[in-house]
């Protein structure tokens, strides 16, 4: 039986995602963590960032867990073994960027030869394998104003990023197009240390055995916006 003595404090820092990671630290992802570290092994502090600072601060080793990390994003870091989703790339773009004898919405194929930009520290253009530099912005907000004032093509962000109320009446405002590109699966990450390794190799034994007892499948189907480590595409993982 575990001991107090045994409930280890962990650091979680985030971004606040709405519906994922809400301010009230309700959401799905907390309650991913609630389940895979229990409160007899860890006490969770949660800090929340934006998350460019998120990743640094784990990097630093000033905390121990960052959510929603793309392969190329935590090249520095420790990633779980598993994803703990997939991230939905949405590019954003001009009515009049494609020909007006388009029959299909934007494509992954055409990107390369755009002008793109991302929010800070997402590296959507490595991430999805493009071989290109793009403009890194602030926020939502700014990403769009760019693609409607023509300083950019394409503006790539996360599905979840464009739900959010301000995003979508900027989007009507501004009478943009949207096209799927594809999902990128997510990862948690930690530090490159000693606690670090404990901790990854925890959630991911976790992980895997609330997988095989179905617990993640009852958690994913309370929150349909969550992919589950199962369906997420390519992903190179046992679970796959």
């Amino acid at each position: 039986m575990a001991t107090a003595a045994a409930a280890e404090p962990v650091r979680l820092v985030t971004k606040q995602w709405p519906g994922y990671t809400n301010a009230d630290h309700s959401g799905g992802y907390f309650e991913l963590v609630q389940l895979v570290l229990p409160l007899t092994h860890y006490q969770l502090a949660i800090q929340f960032s934006n998350f460019s600072r998120a990743v640094i601060l784990v990097q630093k080793q000033q905390a121990e867990l960052v959510l929603a990390v793309t392969r190329v994003d935590g090249k520095q870091l420790l990633l779980s073994e598993y994803p703990i989703d997939a991230d939905t790339i949405v590019a954003v773009y001009r009515d009049n960027l494609l020909p007006a004898n388009a029959t299909q919405p934007l494509t992954l194929a055409q990107l390369a030869k755009y002008r793109l930009a991302w929010d800070l520290a997402y590296n959507y253009g490595q991430a999805i394998g493009l071989d290109v530099q793009g403009y890194e912005v602030a926020d939502v907000a700014q990403g769009l104003d760019l693609v409607k004032n023509g300083r950019v093509d394409v503006y790539l962000a996360e599905q979840s990023d464009l739900e959010i109320v301000e995003s979508l009446t900027k989007l009507q405002q501004l009478k943009l197009q949207q096209s799927e590109i594809l999902q990128l699966p997510v990862y948690v990450g930690f530090p490159r240390s000693a606690k670090g390794l404990q901790l990854k190799r925890f959630w991911d034994q976790q992980f895997k055995l609330l997988l095989k007892q179905g617990e993640l499948h009852n958690l994913y189907a309370k929150y349909p916006g969550m992919v589950l480590a199962t369906k997420v595409p390519d992903c190179a993982v046992s679970a796959c």
